[in-house]
């Protein structure tokens, strides 16, 4: 059966990237190879390179499967929804294949039914074969999100109540979030673990709830709030530093006139340690969007509004480092991520652009356009997956040094040019760019089952390739071959 190479990508599957390969693929069904022993192989091991270049030279035989795009996208639509499936916030758990996203759905005008407008699912996802799992119920406008173990806890804009999803069960649970009094806390936002397991809970609503205490400790094991700390202003994000909350605050003290600050607050204490004002325009209202460690002890902060600068902060010494100032006229910054490439991913909202800063020249170069409002980014496994805020979609984008797990050479395309060259790697001492391309079943070695076994996928049904493919990523074993250079897209 010969069938074009396009046609070999499902039309309804989880990829939805055209292919790039030209003219037809070809799988021999009825072909079969056998596994010689070594003493086979170092006796006879001209034949199998010169059968296969043999077989490369058939007059209409391309054995190319397919070539897959830098980008693939996962749909998230949710057919019996009755509201938009709008992405907001994407997290997994380290060294886990399963991945969450809040569908957020749209904001809720004044005076209008929540329901008719904002979502209230979280959608789980296998961040390595694409496809959408289970759907989880939570509070309208699921925001923000972190794992605790087996447990998953999301906060919701429109829901006083922290939501606990148990990834064993599927069981939620809802635990209400309040002030001293007793008083609810509204428009629950930032969420992150502190360093002895407790989740803190932010609220970007300021005092509109009619409480400053807009920081709330809860205790995942006896389920109870145990602890609230009073930060006048409004807070989408936060993390740690040395046993500190650092928070970003956005409309310090109430004051709507006011540029964001920085604050580290001792969480024992309550006691705000340090402050750093944030200059921006503040005609707009500005508001602090994201901060992310860069690991070194310094930070990166995004500011939605006032501003088109990426800010550098010093989390030792508590002071600006510097800026970087991003192109174009956008001045929604919604979120920075740190690659593995000693870069940065800037998320330009309004201009749907990602910018990639060098952190080590300054330098700005575009990462990736014609996003639909890029609200919030994750890397797992060297993959990129993108939120899109205005779609009901996910992009998946190939990160630095990713390869696709049997294109040996490089080219985006898994075909009879692959095995050869492995071949000739083995035997003929040839070079590879990328080694962990061409080690086919992940087990950190070369040899000549890596090669039997391409063979066997592309002309005897054999078995596919491990991750990462059909779409690129990085390798998930250990470090003893090496991809010095990756697909260069």
């Amino acid at each position: 059966m010969i069938r074009k190479s396009e046609d070999l990508l499902e039309d309804d599957g989880p990829f939805h990237a055209p292919s790039r390969a030209k003219g037809f693929a070809m799988r021999f069904s009825f072909f079969h190879f056998h596994d010689p022993s070594i003493s086979d192989v170092l006796t006879y091991r001209p034949f199998p390179i010169l059968f296969i270049v043999m077989l490369a030279l058939l007059p209409g035989l391309d054995a190319s499967l397919f070539a897959q795009n830098t980008n693939a996208t996962i749909s998230l639509s949710i057919p019996e929804s009755l509201v938009d499936a709008h992405p907001y916030r994407i997290v997994s758990a380290p060294g886990e294949e399963l991945g969450y996203v809040s569908l957020s759905g749209d904001v809720t005008p004044f005076g209008e039914a929540v329901e008719d407008y904002a979502n209230n699912l979280i959608q789980e996802i296998n961040l390595h074969t694409l496809e959408k799992v289970r759907v989880f119920q939570v509070g309208f406008f699921p925001t923000e999100m972190v794992i605790v173990g087996q447990q998953l806890f999301v906060t919701c804009s429109n829901d006083n109540s922290l939501y606990s999803i148990n990834l064993d069960t599927s069981n939620v649970t809802s635990f209400p979030m309040t002030d001293s009094s007793g008083a609810d806390v509204s428009f629950l936002s930032g969420i992150v673990e502190s360093p002895t397991g407790e989740i803190y809970v932010g609220s970007n609503g300021g005092n509109f709830d009619g409480s400053d205490e807009n920081v709330i400790v809860f205790d995942p094991v006896s389920q109870s709030i145990v602890g609230r700390l009073n930060v006048p202003g409004a807070i989408t994000r936060f993390s740690w530093h040395n046993n500190q909350l650092v928070i970003p605050v956005g409309y310090p003290d109430n004051d709507f006139s006011a540029a964001p600050v920085l604050r580290w607050i001792d969480p024992v204490t309550s006691m705000v340690t340090a402050e750093l004002p944030i200059s921006v325009d503040t005609s707009d209202f500005p508001m602090p969007s994201d901060i992310t460690s860069l690991g070194d002890g310094t930070a990166a902060l995004t500011v939605i509004g006032g501003s088109n600068e990426v800010f550098h902060i010093d989390l030792e010494s508590q002071t600006l480092l510097g800026n970087w100032t991003l192109p174009g006229t956008d001045y929604l910054q919604s979120r920075v991520l740190p690659l593995n490439d000693n870069t940065l991913v800037v998320a330009d909202f309004i201009d749907g652009v990602l910018h990639q800063i060098d952190l080590a020249t300054g330098d700005i170069e575009t990462f990736a356009s014609g996003l639909q409002l890029p609200v919030d980014m994750h890397l797992r496994d060297g993959r990129l997956f993108v939120a899109e805020q205005a779609l009901e979609q996910l992009s998946v984008f190939v990160g630095p040094g990713g390869f696709i797990r049997g294109d040996v050479n490089n080219d985006q395309m898994i075909d009879i040019s692959d095995p050869i060259m492995s071949l000739g790697y083995l035997f003929l001492g040839g070079d590879l760019a990328c080694q962990d391309a061409a080690d086919y079943n992940d087990d950190e070695s070369l040899d000549l089952s890596d090669a039997i076994s391409l063979l066997e996928f592309l002309f005897s049904m054999g078995d596919s390739p491990a991750y990462p493919y059909p779409l690129g990523g990085g390798d998930l074993g250990g470090d003893d071959l090496d991809c010095e250079q990756g697909l260069d897209f």
